[in-house]
Formats: C-alpha cells, sequence, structure tokens
C-alpha cells in the first residue's frame, strides 16, 4: 500500500521459484510443527511478518521460519499454495482484484472482507485473520499549514480551493482507470491549477518546495509523518478499501488453531496512524525491524 500491490512480471514468477527453493525443508503444511512467515518486500509488510513471528514465538511451541522480504505479491500467494509458506500479511483489496479477478469495485470495508474471506477459504484453502485495523489506501494528503489555513477536512472541502492548487501524483496514478485521478476528478468535480506527474519519491521534495500543494499517497506512508501532512477524509468512499490481515494455509490452522488464535489478538491492534509511526522509524529513524516490531507487541501488551 507502499508500493503496488501487484506484481505479474514474468520475472517475479521466476523470482518466486527461486526464493522458494530456498525454503528446504520447512514446508509448511498442517502436518508440521514449523510455521513459516513471508512477506513482501517493502517496509509494512516486512514489519508485519516480523510481529507475526514474535507474536508466534511468544504465544505458541511452534517453531517459526522467517522468509520476510521474499519479493512481491505473486512471489508470497504462490509461496501460500504451494504450503512454502504459512503465512503473509496482505489487503483485501489486492487479494479481491489481483487473487480473485474482480474488476468492480466494491466500496464497503466489511463487505469487501466478508467476501474475499469467503472465497479465499472456497477456492483456495487459505483464510485471513481478523483485520488488523490499517487500511492501507489511497488517499489525498495536504502539508498541515494548508489544511489549517483553509480549514480542510475532507476531499469536498478542497473545492473551495482547488483551482489554486496543483496535484503531485506518479504516472501509475494518472493510468489507473477505476481508482485514479481522472475517475477522482470526475467523482469530486475537482477543477485542480495544474497536475504535475513524478517519480514516488520526488514528491515529498515537490511538497517541501512549494512545486505541488497536494498529492495522491498510501494512507500508512511513514513519509506523511516525517513531512507532517494531514490525511483528507474521503467522504464519498472513492478509493477503495485495503484493509491489512494474515493470510493463512487453512490445513495449518486446522493442525494447529492456535495460529489463528495468536494472530487475532493482533485484530484492531494496528490502525493507520500506529502503522504510520511505526513504519516513520523504521524508514525514516532507521530503526531496526525487529526491535520496532518488539516494542510495539509490548506495548500492545501482547509480549512482556
Amino acid at each position: 500500500m507502499l508500493k503496488r500491490r501487484i506484481a505479474y512480471a514474468f520475472t517475479a514468477l521466476l523470482l518466486s521459484a527461486a526464493l522458494l527453493a530456498g525454503c528446504g525443508g520447512a514446508r509448511s503444511s498442517g502436518a508440521g510443527d514449523t510455521v513459516v512467515v513471508g512477506s513482501k518486500d517493502f517496509t509494512e509488510n516486512i514489519l508485519l511478518g516480523e510481529i507475526a513471528a514474535q507474536l508466534l514465538e511468544s504465544k505458541t511451541d511452534l517453531k517459526v521460519v522467517r522468509k520476510l522480504n521474499l519479493g512481491g505479491t505473486t512471489v508470497n500467494f504462490n509461496g501460500l499454495k504451494t504450503g512454502d509458506l504459512t503465512l503473509y500479511a496482505e489487503y483485501d483489496g489486492t487479494g479481491y482484484s489481483a487473487h480473485l479477478g474482480h474488476t468492480e469495485p466494491i466500496t464497503d470495508p466489511d463487505a469487501l472482507f466478508d467476501q474475499v474471506k469467503k472465497e479465499f477459504e472456497e477456492k483456495f484453502g487459505l483464510t485471513w485473520s481478523e483485520p488488523l485495523g490499517l487500511n492501507n489506501t489511497y488517499t489525498l494528503a495536504v502539508p498541515r499549514a494548508l489544511a489549517e489555513q483553509y480549514n480542510l477536512k475532507t476531499y469536498s472541502d478542497l473545492l473551495a480551493v482547488d483551482e489554486q492548487l496543483v496535484f503531485g501524483t506518479t504516472n501509475e496514478f494518472m493510468g489507473r482507470t477505476v481508482d485514479g485521478y481522472e475517475p477522482l476528478v470526475r467523482t469530486y468535480g475537482f477543477q485542480f491549477k495544474d497536475v504535475a506527474t513524478m517519480q514516488t519519491g520526488l514528491r515529498y521534495k515537490a511538497i517541501e518546495n512549494g512545486d505541488i500543494q497536494i498529492m495522491d499517497a498510501y494512507a500508512t506512508d511513514g513519509k506523511l509523518k516525517e513531512f507532517d501532512m494531514v490525511i483528507l477524509e474521503d467522504d464519498k468512499n472513492f478509493f477503495p478499501p485495503y484493509k491489512g490481515a494474515y493470510v493463512i494455509r487453512m490445513d495449518a490452522v486446522e493442525a494447529h488453531p492456535e495460529i489463528l488464535e495468536t494472530l487475532n489478538l493482533l485484530g484492531g491492534k494496528l490502525p493507520d496512524e500506529t502503522m504510520q509511526e511505526l513504519n516513520y522509524r523504521v524508514e525514516v529513524l532507521e530503526e531496526p525491524v525487529d526491535q520496532v516490531a518488539r516494542d510495539f507487541l509490548k506495548s500492545a501488551g501482547l509480549i512482556d
């Protein structure tokens, strides 16, 4: 939801085969007592993998093997299906579109999650933990000074000042036909002064320099905190939800119900603000992932 979540390229498939072959004998079907925790290759997902691993080590007698920073969506999902992974953190919006192939948007967060969970169990033999609380979807963000100057709290509030603002975005967001720039503008009726496209990382510098005044962002991006950006409320529910949770092999849960029971302890414990802070500590302050994960679990009262 740093990242975009869908990786279908042939190179990703090759990477999947190479990386998962390295899992050796630690296959994670329900027959054994080993849990293999995977993750995608960006900060938030690595953190969520480490949080799961530490919690399982603390609460169960299972052996936990980490396969973090494994690759993109395809690598991890294939690892679950083959049994080389037991679980990894995923987003229901990715499950809905990338894995299940749906194209019609569902903006009701609860309805989307329930449908994805049901179809994953029926089609793939995979289940989902309780949602963690974070929704790493697209959002719109503005500098705090601008938000305070014009009392900006919702997307609709932008209509009073949109003609004064330059919107900074990426080519990917400009090209998205369901939840990208053009449908966003149609839905809200925005008429921005101009649109500037650039690489993802350059937008924060452009905000700092005043070259742009508003940008699309991921709701849990740690850099939003670094640059003191305010996330506006999507009051028309334009962007589809991307709730985070763990996807787990059902045969492993059947053999060891404590896996799902333990991961469900994290339900609701990681709202956007908390996840953003954890991402900030790793990406900006450069603190070790394992320490940040441990600090979170202690503060949540889940480990001693």
